[in-house]
Parts: C-alpha cells; sequence; structure tokens
C-alpha cells in the first residue's frame, strides 16, 4: 500500500507543475489491436489474447511508465470474437457478485473462479495492474455471460452478448467505464483450461494485484481441468477480432480496429458424428401428423482432445409419400423478418403471431446454464419460395432466429427442408416438436409400411458430410384405397317450370383413391338460359379473369387429409367463379372453373379447369365433362374431399317441366383410373299446376286443284309459362297424301351421324324459336331412313346448340298423312315453322279440289306434364287465287 500511495503522490506533484496538454478529442482512436491464440488447432482449448492500446497525446506529461495522456476518457470497450470462439461458464466455477464486491477488503471470489488475466495500463497510476479476471453469474437479459475484474480498486464487469444480428458470435463488452480511470491499454488472456497447472504462476486476487503483491494464490485442490475456450473448428481463413470504443467526450461516435487470429489448422482431426431420429406424430395412413425429429450431436469434452466438429448446413428428406397436409393453412399466419427480429440491432424477442406457430423446440448447447426453449414458426412467403419456416429462441440472453426453406419436389410433394450456414456453436441435442392434431402440416404416406427419412448433415470443418437414414413405421387405417365417392344434386326450388339454383355436391372419404376427373349427366329438361349470358374470351380463361357478365357460379372445394380438410374459397380470400365460355372441345360451350388457390399466408395462383357442355340433339340432355382435375400445386398435394357447385345465376338453370322421376348422374374418376358410376334421384313438383294451350296453324300454297303438289307451312306457338310439349300427332285430312313419287333420296342414318346427308335428301326447313337462346336454331328438314315402312321427317336444327326433331310417317284413321313427333325434348319453345317444299319437290298431293271444301288437320298435343290437348285446325289453302295448270302426276 504504501508503494502504491508514494506513486500516486509522485504523479500528483508532477501533475501540478506541467501545464496541461492541449488535447483535441477528435485525436481519439485506437493505435493497435492485438489478438493472438496458444494453438491454431481447430477445436482445441487455447489460451486467447486481445489487446489493444490507445492514441495518446505526446505532448502530454509521461508517467512512471511512460504513458502518455488519452485524448478523451473511455466510456466503453467491445471486442467482437469471431464466430466460432466460444467460452463455456458452466466448466468452471462461478463467483457470486456479493463475494467479487469484497475482493479488496477481504473475501473474495474462489480461486477455482479464475478464467485469466489482464493487464491494465491507466496514465498517471505509475504501474500496469496485472489483476485476475473471474467467472461470474450472468444477469440475465441479452447477457449469456458475464466475467469480472478490478482496474485499481474499481470492478468492472465484461458482458458477453451473442450478436444475433449477424454471425452470433460473442461480443464481449466493458460499459459504463469509471471516467478517473483514464485507460491506455490493456490486454487480457483468457484461458483454455483454467484448472490446468500451466496457469499457477498466475493466480492471484484482485488486493494482492493492487498492492503489487504478484500471484500467490495456490491451484485449488480437486478441481477438475475442464475446457473453457474452444478454438473455431472452420480452417483455412484468417477471423478478425475488432476493438471498439466510445468516449464521454464523443457520445454516438465509435472507433474500431481488427486484428485477425491465424487461420485454424487440424480440421480433420475434429471429429463429428451426428444422427437424427424422426418420429410421426400419428401413424395412420394418410392422416395428418405432427413430427417430432430429435438431432443429437456427442460432444467431446476431453481437455486433451479437441471440440467436436459445429453444424454447418442441415438438409432432410422426408419419405416418399409423406407431404404437406393442405388443412394446416387453415387459419395459418406467417411471420416476417421485422416481426421475428431477424438481424435486429439490437436483437429483441420475437413478436410473431401466435397463429402462425407451427411447433416447438428444445435446444441443448453445453454452453449454456440450461436447456432453452424455441419455437418454430411459419415465415411469409415470398415469390418462388412459399413454403418456409424459422427456427427460434428468445431465452438466456439469447436470440436466435434461423430461417429455413422448405423444398417440395413439384411431381411427387416429397419434403425436404434445409438449414444452411447455422451457427457455430457446439450443440449437444436439437429436439423439434412440429404439432399434431387435424391441422399437423404434414400428411403420412398413404400406405402402411417402414419408410425412410434421409437425412445430409455438413459440419464447419468442411469435412465430408454425415449422409444416413432415419426410420419411421406406418401401421395404423391400413385398410385404404378404395374409390366410393358420393353424390347429392339437385334444384334449390323443384317446382316445374321454374327458375332455381343448381346444386351439386361431390364427396370422396378421407383414405379413398383422389378424384381426378367428373362428368355429370343433368336429367332432361333441366336446361339453362343461355341467352343474354356472356362468353369468357379464351385470352381471358387461363387468368380466370373473366368477365362478370359469363358468371353463371361459384365452387367451394374441400382439399386435405383427416377431420378436417381446407376449405377454399376462405373468409377474406380471392372468391371463385364458373364461368360460361364458347365452344370446347368440339362441345357448343364449356365452362371455366376458376379457383384461387389461397388459404392462410399461401397464394399457389389461380387454378382453372376447363369443361365441355354437350347437349344430346334428341333429348337435349346436358352432360358436363370435365378437364382432368390438377393433383398437385407448387408440390402440395391436392387430395379433393367435396367438390361443390352453385350454379346460381338468376334465371339461368331452368327446372323441367315435367313430373316423372329423373336422375342427376355422374361418372367419377380416380387418379388410379378407378371409375364410379353415381346418380342422385331429382325429381320437381307442381306440374299439374302449368297450363298448357299451344297454338298452330296450317296452310297449303300452291295448287289446289287434284294432283298439284302444295307446299306447307306450319306454325306452332307457345306461351311463356305453359308446360313443354312433350308429344305431337299432326294428321292432315284425307285431301292430302304422300306423293311418294317424289321422295328422290333418303339420308341413311350413317350419313345423318356424319352430317353427310345428300343434297336431295332435303325435302324443306324449319326454324325454332326459343327464350333460353338469343336466336333461333334453323336449319333442313330431311327423309331419314327408319326401321318403319316409310322414312322419317327429321328437322336438323342448328345453331348456338343443334337439336333433332324426329317425326315418324305413317296413315292417320281417315287415312291422311300423319306426323308423330313422339320424343319432343322438354324445352321451351316460342315459335316453330316447318316449311315443306311443294311443286316437284313436293311431298304432298291433292286428292281432291281443295276449293270444293274446307279441310281440317286433327292435331293432338301431350303437354310434359301430362295435359293433352285436341286441336282441329283449318287447313288453310290458296282458294281464291289464281291457279296454274295442274302439272301431270307421275305413276308410283
Amino acid at each position: 500500500m504504501k508503494r502504491l500511495f508514494l506513486a500516486v503522490a509522485i504523479v500528483v506533484m508532477t501533475s501540478a507543475f506541467v501545464a496541461p496538454a492541449s488535447a483535441d478529442y477528435s485525436d481519439y482512436g485506437l493505435e493497435s489491436v492485438e489478438a493472438s491464440v496458444s494453438t491454431t488447432q481447430a477445436g482445441g482449448h487455447p489460451d486467447l489474447m486481445i489487446g489493444f492500446r490507445l492514441k495518446t497525446d505526446p505532448s502530454s506529461p509521461a508517467d512512471l511508465t511512460g504513458l502518455h495522456e488519452p485524448y478523451a476518457r473511455t466510456k466503453q470497450i467491445s471486442v467482437a470474437v469471431p464466430a466460432g470462439v466460444i467460452g463455456n461458464p458452466n466448466a468452471v466455477e462461478t463467483c457470486t457478485v456479493e463475494r467479487f464486491l469484497t475482493s479488496m477488503v477481504g473475501g473474495g471470489c474462489p480461486a477455482a473462479s479464475q478464467v485469466g488475466v489482464t493487464e491494465i495500463g491507466l496514465y498517471s497510476f505509475g504501474f500496469r495492474y496485472t489483476e485476475p479476471v473471474y467467472n461470474l453469474p450472468a444477469p440475465g437479459g441479452d447477457t449469456v455471460a458475464r466475467l469480472g475484474f478490478f482496474a485499481s480498486n474499481l470492478p468492472n464487469y465484461i458482458n458477453i452478448r451473442v450478436r444475433s444480428d449477424g454471425d452470433y458470435g460473442l461480443t464481449a463488452s466493458v460499459e459504463g467505464i469509471d471516467a478517473t480511470e483514464k485507460v491506455v491499454e490493456a490486454t487480457t488472456t483468457l484461458w483454455g483450461v483454467p484448472a490446468a497447472p500451466v496457469h499457477d504462476t498466475e493466480r492471484m486476487t484482485p488486493s494482492e494485484a493492487f498492492s503489487g503483491i504478484g500471484t500467490s494464490s495456490p491451484r485449488p485442490p480437486g478441481v477438475p481441468e475442464e475446457p473453457f475456450m474452444i478454438n473455431p473448428v472452420r480452417c483455412g481463413l484468417a477471423q478478425p477480432v475488432t476493438v471498439s470504443l466510445s468516449s464521454y467526450q464523443l457520445p454516438g461516435q465509435t472507433f474500431s480496429m481488427s486484428d485477425a487470429l491465424p487461420p485454424m489448422t487440424g480440421c480433420n482431426q475434429v471429429e463429428f458424428d451426428p444422427s437424427l431420429t424422426v418420429t410421426p406424430t400419428s401413424r395412420k395412413a394418410g392422416a395428418p401428423t405432427g413430427l417430432d425429429a430429435e438431432l443429437t450431436i456427442p460432444q467431446n469434452d476431453a481437455v486433451n482432445g479437441e471440440a467436436t466438429g459445429q453444424l454447418r448446413d442441415a438438409v432432410v428428406t422426408l419419405p416418399q409419400g409423406m407431404t404437406i397436409a393442405s388443412g394446416a393453412a387453415d387459419g395459418l399466419q406467417a411471420c416476417s423478418d421485422a416481426e421475428v427480429g431477424y438481424k435486429a440491432s439490437p436483437p429483441r424477442a420475437s413478436q410473431c403471431p401466435p397463429a402462425s406457430k407451427l411447433g416447438s423446440a428444445e435446444f441443448d448447447v453445453p454452453a449454456l446454464s440450461r436447456v432453452i426453449d424455441g419455437e418454430i414458426y411459419q415465415r411469409t412467403p415470398e415469390a418462388g419460395n412459399l413454403f418456409r419456416i424459422w427456427l427460434v429462441t428468445d431465452e438466456l440472453g439469447v436470440h436466435v432466429k434461423l430461417p429455413g426453406e422448405i423444398h417440395l419436389d413439384p411431381v411427387s410433394g416429397q419434403v425436404t427442408s434445409l438449414f444452411l450456414d447455422n451457427p457455430q456453436v457446439p450443440l449437444r441435442n436439437l429436439k423439434l416438436h412440429f404439432r399434431a392434431g387435424p391441422r399437423a402440416p404434414l400428411a403420412n404416406p398413404g400406405s402402411c409400411g417402414t419408410y425412410l427419412s434421409r437425412y445430409e448433415f455438413s459440419p464447419w470443418t468442411g469435412n465430408p458430410p454425415t449422409v444416413d437414414v432415419a426410420p419411421m413405421t406406418i401401421d395404423q387405417g391400413c385398410d385404404k384405397g378404395g374409390f366410393s365417392p358420393s353424390l347429392a344434386a339437385g334444384s334449390t326450388n323443384p317446382t316445374a317450370g321454374a327458375f332455381a339454383p343448381f346444386v351439386l355436391n361431390l364427396t370422396r372419404p378421407d383414405g379413398d383413391q383422389n378424384v381426378s376427373g367428373l362428368e355429370v349427366t343433368m336429367p332432361p329438361g333441366l336446361l339453362a338460359k343461355l341467352a343474354g349470358v356472356g362468353l369468357c374470351p379464351e385470352s381471358s380463361i387461363p387468368s380466370g379473369n373473366c368477365p362478370a357478365s359469363s358468371q353463371v357460379g361459384t365452387t367451394t372445394v374441400a382439399a386435405g387429409p383427416g377431420s378436417n380438410p381446407l376449405w377454399i374459397p376462405q373468409p377474406g380470400k380471392a372468391p371463385t367463379g364458373v364461368y360460361l365460355t364458347g365452344p370446347y372441345r368440339g362441345a357448343p360451350y364449356g365452362l371455366a372453373v376458376k379457383v384461387p388457390a389461397q388459404a392462410g399466408p399461401f397464394d399457389l395462383g389461380t387454378v382453372v379447369t376447363r369443361a365441355a357442355i354437350r347437349v344430346d340433339p334428341e333429348t337435349t340432355r346436358v352432360t358436363v365433362a370435365s378437364d382432368p382435375l390438377p393433383q398437385i400445386l407448387e408440390g402440395v398435394p391436392v387430395s379433393y374431399r367435396t367438390i361443390h357447385v352453385d350454379v346460381d345465376r338468376p334465371g339461368f338453370t331452368l327446372n323441367p317441366t315435367s313430373c316423372k322421376p329423373k336422375e342427376v348422374g355422374a361418372k367419377v374418376t380416380s387418379a388410379q383410373g378407378a371409375v364410379a358410376t353415381l346418380a342422385d334421384r331429382f325429381q320437381v313438383g307442381s306440374c299439374a299446376d302449368l297450363p298448357f294451350k299451344p297454338k298452330l296453324s296450317l296452310r297449303l300454297k300452291g295448287g289446289t286443284r287434284r294432283s298439284t303438289f302444295p307446299a306447307l307451312r306450319a306454325e306452332l306457338k307457345a306461351r311463356p309459362g305453359d308446360a313443354n310439349i312433350g308429344k305431337a300427332v299432326v294428321s292432315l285430312p284425307r285431301s292430302e297424301f304422300l306423293e311418294q313419287g317424289h321422295i328422290r333420296t333418303i339420308c341413311t342414318r350413317v350419313q345423318f351421324a356424319a352430317d353427310a346427308c345428300p343434297a336431295a335428301a332435303i325435302y324443306g326447313k324449319a326454324r325454332a324459336f326459343t327464350p333460353l337462346l338469343d336466336q333461333p336454331l334453323e336449319g333442313p328438314v330431311y327423309l331419314r331412313s327408319s326401321n318403319n315402312p316409310l322414312p322419317d321427317l327429321v328437322a336438323d336444327l342448328r345453331g348456338p346448340i343443334d337439336v333433332v326433331l324426329v317425326g315418324r310417317i305413317d296413315s292417320g284413321a281417315d287415312g291422311g298423312i300423319r306426323t308423330s313427333f313422339v320424343s319432343v325434348p322438354d324445352a321451351p319453345v316460342s315459335k316453330f315453322v316447318l316449311s315443306m317444299q311443294g311443286g316437284k319437290k313436293g311431298l304432298l298431293v291433292n286428292s281432291r279440289n281443295l276449293c270444293s271444301a274446307k279441310s281440317r288437320a286433327d292435331v293432338k298435343f301431350t303437354g310434359q306434364n301430362g295435359t293433352g290437348i285436341h286441336l282441329r285446325p283449318v287447313l288453310a289453302n290458296s282458294c281464291g287465287k289464281k291457279q296454274g295448270k295442274a302439272p301431270r302426276r307421275r305413276a308410283n
């Protein structure tokens, strides 16, 4: 003590007679930084030395040790060591803060808690101090470890933090340095093995150091030699140690300088033997499942050996057949870089939405006082990289925010997870627990068996990766793979002749083969009013951006395994749409079904599935046949559980006027080629309430004398709201016979089916008007071969759709020509005009002079609702008009 007081007195006296230096604060900064290790063996246990010296004012008086005064007084010193330089405070006894603070007055820290020494040069004190450095308990907050030392008689703390905003290396800081401590230089050495005998000559107490006694504290008996410092396990490159200072006189300014540790060597000697277990939370085939994964890396704690290699890259590929479960997206949110605090400065705890959590984690790091807990969050998707996760922990001052990537095979959906460039820290064990239950993120393979996950773990040493497999067993719910979908379909208002939405619901049991294609046949008479409906342009169909004028309905789809599949559209997401298109795949019309694949934070794009609308020309029965349904989107399997379609455009879907039982039929194809033929009963009511009063007018044009060949014009009119015609029998009076000699050519059924009837087979034309279409149907009238004695009269009506109206020709009860239309489609027709040729091409011949008496036809109509009506319209003619010479009748 006398030596100390004498030195202080000399300095004070000297200072009193020397003029103060004219220092400029802006000259403050570092003059030199030095860093070294006692061994460059990767994973070795070195003595780490870091020293620095400040710039000083040469015009100031030198103290007894030759130090000049610094330009400003240091407030904080920070040292950033390279990633991979690790100290393990758990390997050394801890000195309580209370004992540490008694170091100058007795008591003090146990010798076993000393982890190094620091030599400090303070201006004007007259000598340099070599002080012990102790291992203290971490104070909490963002400080993961703490060391303590004395500068003269003042305690100082070295707070050690993890650089969570960068490489997860360590930064040691001495903060709030007493302003009376005019720090000029310091050199701190942390021991690789604190209990090693080589450090016996450096053991001391702060009071001994302050008094200048030197080392006298013996090595504590029975203390095991445990490694405290660990070298990086990355070889071949120099790694910087950066010292940063700030001063009281220059607030807000930081001054930094670096020196590099020499490159590490001997990485090939570092052991790295990780292993992985992967266990699904459910062992049921095809079911949603969570996942428990455990990574174990045995640690080498031997004093004379090298620490275990550290994990750099982890790539795990789950078994073929284990895929993302789409149901997990329901209600899921995402956590952004800002919310998780990725590379935030200063580091902070995550603020991810609770709904973004996918699971939990446990980290066992030897350098920490206990196992720390963490969370797994869904990362915010980005274009081309939708499935990403965060692995997070915010405990014991550690703020780890590891970004992980999830890659999905676009064809099979196989899942590969990647965590690259992981922190260079010893990791004994890591457990990941992905949530279980109906909203679990994964789905098991669809059949039972043993499956292998492949893992590849690469160390920071650069040595070859560890590659192996982890088995898992699926042995429950093995009876999968059937195909038994069910169908429910019908009108929401089953009233005959009414406009009402049509709904269809196809469901598939969980575990059955997936739906691949759907063909639906509507009941006869269930039609759509296409008049006034726009068509989606072909150029708009791929994007699904069809105009509202073409929309006829919506669809809802449930997809995914388990009891809670994902329903699309979700609230707040883009709506679906069913749009009418022009001709498609040879059909007169088509549908474009737009389903935006949006769920939770994911947007897998817009799926547009097309379908062809075919109309049977003789029955007008409608069949809608879809293209193959997508089976996988962005690597996510689309396992259809429910396909629900609402054709709900007002005034679009029209019910039949027949109340006979019918059915909606469907042919459903599975992805494996299985076919299910389904039907649901369909029937409307209130048919008897429909009126039925069609009108028919008939006119002969041309010759009225016997043996002349008049043309015929028949005009049918029906009222809106009436029942549709189901059957029509028109018998001409005996005044008109069939002139068989004029039957020139008959179109065969083969020719008719091939649309190749000869022109000579045309004997008239027809035109039909319907409120369902914007334009009439019209076309030629043929004689077509028949199984009856006489050929059939066939009106081949063309337009937006094609309709074939077939009439059977025979003789009526009174011997006149009778044409029977026994299967008229259940479709509304406001007007129908039939014009048959006359003269040399006419099929009718007068059997008497038409002007001698009025002739009446006999007409019987039967409505689709069963109501009958009998008409006796006058057969109008050209009597009273100038007649030409009757042509000679050709003999039969």
